[in-house]
């Protein structure tokens, strides 16, 4: 890495640590959540005919990781970075929106990576992962965060609000858990319903996920998963970059 990307890299991961409503939440929120699924999935009768929760507790955790750092931790630090002019100025310069992007992505792969290695490292202590599984897992996460950083990059790069971004982020985030199959299962949705939102890549992510978990039921197999999941990739990171604003008012 040159020294102004290095440079540039290392100003984006001080812009994240230093705000907490952002950062923090991100860091923390999957946490919360898997503490409360895996404290619904123990206590659940296993012979009430209730839900597993305990099948999809860690791909949900693994979900809302990678969603935190791609939408929460970027769309909204993003367009306030555009707010207060930084990016103007960034755009004065031989930086280039690529290379605002890639470095703008590191501080956020490193905490998800710190993120996934401690929810894989519970998941096998547990039981619900076998332990060959887990790079597979590890790869699938990053993999996913290449697609939603896509797409947090397309709004963040677009929208002038902070609490506007911030909140398109975390509508597209709660969207894309409930509507994926982890949150809520598809199988018990209608035929018509189920079969749509299967086609969703959000749900190719997600089933991705579930092929590598003990008990698991995926519907597509890997190589078709895998490879909507990198088309989407692409799409989302080539239409970030061509459609980013450097200032509020740049024409559209």
């Amino acid at each position: 890495m040159s020294s102004p990307s290095r440079e540039l890299a290392l100003m984006h991961a001080r812009e994240l640590v230093r705000d907490p409503k952002y950062f923090y939440f991100a860091l923390f929120f999957p946490f919360g959540m898997l503490a409360i699924f895996l404290g619904l999935g123990f206590a659940m009768p296993k012979d009430s005919g209730a839900p597993d929760f305990l099948k999809l507790v860690f791909p949900m955790a693994i979900f809302l990781a990678v969603t935190s750092a791609a939408l929460t931790v970027t769309t909204g630090p993003l367009a306030n970075l555009r707010a207060k002019g930084t990016l103007r100025l960034l755009g004065t310069t031989p930086v280039g929106r690529a290379r605002l992007v890639c470095t703008h992505m590191i501080a956020r792969v490193l905490m998800v990576t710190a993120q996934t290695v401690v929810l894989l490292a519970l998941a096998a202590a547990l039981g619900k992962v076998e332990p060959s599984r887990l790079p597979a897992l590890f790869g699938i996460a990053l993999l996913g965060l290449a697609m939603f950083g896509g797409v947090g990059y397309l709004i963040g790069g677009r929208l002038s609000s902070p609490d506007a971004a911030t909140n398109v982020g975390t509508l597209v985030q709660l969207a894309a858990l409930f509507l994926s199959g982890l949150a809520f299962p598809l199988e018990l949705m209608p035929d018509a319903v189920r079969t749509a939102l299967g086609l969703l890549p959000t749900s190719f992510f997600a089933d991705l996920m579930l092929t590598q978990m003990s008990h698991g039921d995926p519907s597509h197999p890997v190589w078709l998963s895998v490879l909507v999941v990198v088309v989407t990739t692409v799409v989302a990171v080539v239409l970030a970059v061509r459609t980013f604003k450097w200032d509020q008012g740049e024409a559209e």
